[in-house]
């Protein structure tokens, strides 16, 4: 599911453009939701989405520095910005925009820049898990997360650098991670790919760390890493 803003101070502007949006994605299959927006305040309060569509030239708050705000908070959003003013197109690109589109807005052009867009969110979710932290939301690559372990109903994700918390629940999330990925206990689930050995209480990962392995789990753990292995060329 990919999630939308579009933000356009001209209400009728405003639902010609989100209708296009839904008549190209809907063509090609593209699950998604759509939030409209008339001005940008109403969007700095809401969560973080995945793909923004929005006007330059708004009150009170502009896009280029609603875009600004935005990034300031840690938002990674695809950004596209649709304007009828061409001379903002390199400050655009100050703010990581992925596209610029001139009104009026060309369909031929727009169904390109959102099937690309979609395109590449969809393989980042193939590659990276995506967590919303606030209002913002961050792609951690699937290899460089080392675990994580559930902490007073909190998800902390685990990687070299850092511990990153986000709301979720390992039994939700479980089922989208690649396979590298193990339910080695009831609250942490760890990443083969940084396991250095094991015994019938706990793995010990490569950067040094150690998490429980539970009993009942113990012998799928065995099973399913020595398949990893083979995978991966360790063994033979």
């Amino acid at each position: 599911m990919i999630h939308i803003a579009i933000c356009e101070d001209e209400p009728i502007l405003l639902n010609q453009l989100a209708n296009m949006v839904k008549m190209i994605l809907d063509r090609h299959s593209v699950r998604h939701t759509a939030e409209l927006f008339t001005n940008g305040g109403a969007l700095l309060n809401r969560g973080a989405f995945d793909l923004l569509l929005m006007d330059i030239a708004m009150e009170p708050l502009n896009g280029l520095e609603l875009a600004r705000k935005l990034r300031m908070r840690g938002d990674r959003s695809k950004l596209v910005f649709i304007t009828a003013h061409r001379q903002y197109a390199i400050d655009a690109y100050d703010v990581q925009a992925s596209h610029y589109l001139v009104k009026p807005v060309d369909a031929g052009k727009l169904e390109t820049v959102l099937i690309k867009l979609c395109s590449s969110l969809q393989k980042e979710r193939k590659t990276a898990i995506a967590i919303r932290q606030g209002t913002a939301v961050r792609r951690i690559p699937f290899e460089q997360v080392y675990y994580m372990e559930v902490i007073n109903r909190k998800i902390h994700l685990h990687t070299e650098q850092e511990i990153l918390p986000f709301y979720g629940k390992l039994e939700e999330l479980e089922p989208s991670l690649p396979e590298t990925f193990f339910r080695c206990h009831r609250s942490f689930i760890v990443n083969f790919e940084h396991v250095q050995r094991y015994d019938k209480k706990d793995v010990w990962l490569s950067n040094g760390g150690r998490i429980p392995l539970s009993k009942r789990r113990y012998q799928a753990f065995g099973l399913e890493f020595m398949h990893y292995l083979k995978e991966s060329g360790d063994v033979f």
